[in-house]
């Protein structure tokens, strides 16, 4: 672990959620986000590489990073946030700067959260942007991170299903693919952001009444034999890390073209983290797989 990981890994660790490993904190915080509206998300300030802006798509806001017509191929980015909480700006660090070491557009839906909205009114969203980029004729990525590295799978298995055609790549940091917490993490020996009983209420949450084992929320349930290549990455450092592991071997015995990078005391979702060095040799491996 770099000297820069431990600092960060310190400060997430100060700033723990106490709703994500308690089921009474983490239905308060679900109280707090009903009272909120649904508010348009303001672009932060900063200085980018491509061209960012919002627009309104299939009835959702969406951010688009280098929206240029000579862009090689389109990334579909789904935000991690436990399904509750909004992107961030590290989110959109990472996007702006794939969009131009790619040369993609990149596509990152501000999708309806919990607990006001459940998993449906996004795979709607989803599902029409993705019909949409899929008459452009261009190479297509899904990723995500988190709860959003878990749509991204559920919404490949969900593809399948449909028996519509899969994306080039399925690219999946630290997915959450049960939300349920069904898992056995006595062996994690340490997680400065996650939890277990307050994670699976969240989950409950953005599921609906839908089972929370069903594939849509839980892709770790799912049939993957359909699935595109896939790369993940998890750190050591996340109560979900078994979970991950589960879902590749999963993978590999149904015979997907899947590669597994484990951040050795990585904490969750390390590589969205942009001053981190093993962030930046994981975005650097992100990059070589979609440039083939």
């Amino acid at each position: 672990m770099s000297k820069m990981s431990k600092i960060v890994e310190t400060a997430l660790e100060k700033k723990h959620r106490e709703y994500m490993d308690n089921a009474d904190k983490a239905r308060e915080h679900l109280h707090e986000r009903s009272l909120e509206e649904d508010e348009p998300y303001k672009i932060p300030k900063m200085i980018y590489h491509t061209k960012v802006e919002s627009k309104d798509m299939f009835e959702c806001q969406m951010l688009l990073f280098n929206e240029v017509e000579d862009c090689e191929r389109l990334v579909i980015y789904l935000h991690g946030g436990a399904y509750v909480n909004e992107i961030r700006r590290p989110h959109i660090i990472f996007c702006d700067k794939l969009a131009k070491k790619v040369n993609a557009c990149v596509f990152a839906p501000i999708y309806p959260l919990a607990p006001n909205h459940t998993y449906e009114e996004t795979y709607e969203i989803v599902e029409k942007l993705y019909m949409h980029l899929l008459e452009m004729n261009k190479p297509i990525i899904i990723m995500g991170d988190s709860a959003g590295g878990g749509l991204s799978a559920a919404f490949a298995e969900y593809l399948a299903v449909k028996d519509l055609p899969q994306p080039e790549n399925l690219i999946l940091i630290s997915p959450w693919v049960d939300i349920t917490m069904s898992g056995d993490y006595d062996k994690v020996e340490y997680d400065p952001m996650l939890g277990v009983d307050g994670a699976r209420e969240l989950g409950k949450s953005w599921a609906g009444d839908l089972d929370p084992k069903d594939y849509k929320v839980s892709p770790l349930f799912g049939e993957v034999d359909k699935l595109p290549k896939t790369t993940l990455f998890t750190g050591t450092h996340e109560i979900i890390y078994p979970d991950i592991v589960e879902f590749y071997n999963k993978l590999k015995d149904n015979g997907v073209d899947a590669e597994l990078n484990v951040g050795e005391e990585m904490t969750h979702v390390y590589p969205v983290y942009p001053l981190v060095p093993e962030s930046k040799e994981a975005f650097q491996h992100i990059v070589e797989i979609i440039l083939g």
